[in-house]
């Protein structure tokens, strides 16, 4: 059976943001805390899974100073516009902060699709994108011992965490959409694009080859599968037939390897 090459884009063009900073008078007191801001955030150990490795992919995030309120937005990607999903909002003095992507979608199934998460300090955020390859969901009704996660320090009801948390679910604190700060963006579909290499009908192929294709205007990044199945949709390679599952590459490029003999 044939092995088959497919690609999928996905893009959002941001436009123009117009921001004013109010600037507060301040007395010459040295004794003024510095903000907290979110230095990095780190998808581990990787950010394209499927829906049951949800409960075992973690999110890293450490902040320097430490921040006294984070909030995690999570968003799902419909077309091209970010839908909420749930907002989950800590306070205390965090320093180091580790979750689960499960534990982000709360009760909330998982579902194949892509989604980010946008951690917001006291005055800075980063925004981490991930993606879900499968349509395999995973339910979890909350329990009453969620309050009881791992943290270092003195935790809440919530995740994982380092540092002083409290609340675990924000609440009306964070009902606001994650994507609110968007209003002025002009959402742009990705533009259409093609496989170049190998071409179609090549034969005789090398089991380690670079699949290329074409620029798809307005996209952030790509995905890619090579399967066996003859059909039109990506096979999960827990069915049994040769599958690399769906892959997230950041240029029109990728380099691939133990690929079974066939046509391409």
């Amino acid at each position: 059976m044939p092995s088959r090459l497919r690609f999928v884009a996905a893009g959002v063009v941001l436009g123009g943001i117009l921001v004013f900073s109010a600037l507060g008078v301040f007395s010459a007191s040295a004794s003024a805390k510095p903000k907290g801001k979110v230095v990095s955030a780190k998808l581990t150990p990787k950010s394209s899974f499927t829906a049951a490795q949800a409960m075992t992919v973690k999110l890293v995030c450490k902040f320097s100073p430490a921040s006294k309120r984070v909030v995690f937005a999570l968003s799902m990607k419909k077309n091209a516009k970010w839908v909420k999903v749930r907002s989950v909002a800590k306070k205390g003095s965090i320093k180091i902060y580790t979750t689960t992507v499960k534990k982000l979608f709360g009760s909330k199934a998982v579902k194949a699709g892509q989604y980010r998460i946008k951690i917001s300090a006291d005055v800075n955020s980063l925004t981490r994108k991930l993606t879900v390859t499968t349509v395999t969901t995973v339910t979890e009704p909350p329990s009453s011992d969620e309050s009881g996660d791992e943290g270092s320090g003195s935790t809440g009801s919530g995740d994982e965490g380092s540092g002083s948390t409290g609340a675990g679910d924000c609440g009306a604190d964070c009902d606001d959409d994650p994507g609110a700060d968007d209003g002025s963006l002009a959402p742009v579909a990705p533009g259409g694009f093609s496989k170049t290499s190998p071409s179609n009908g090549a034969t005789g192929l090398s089991p380690s080859l670079t699949l290329s294709w074409s620029v798809s205007s307005n996209a952030d990044d790509y995905q890619y599968c090579v399967d066996k199945g003859n059909n039109t949709y990506c096979d999960n390679p827990a069915s049994g037939v040769f599958s690399t599952g769906w892959v997230t590459a950041s240029s029109t490029a990728a380099a691939v390897s133990g690929l079974p003999a066939g046509t391409y």
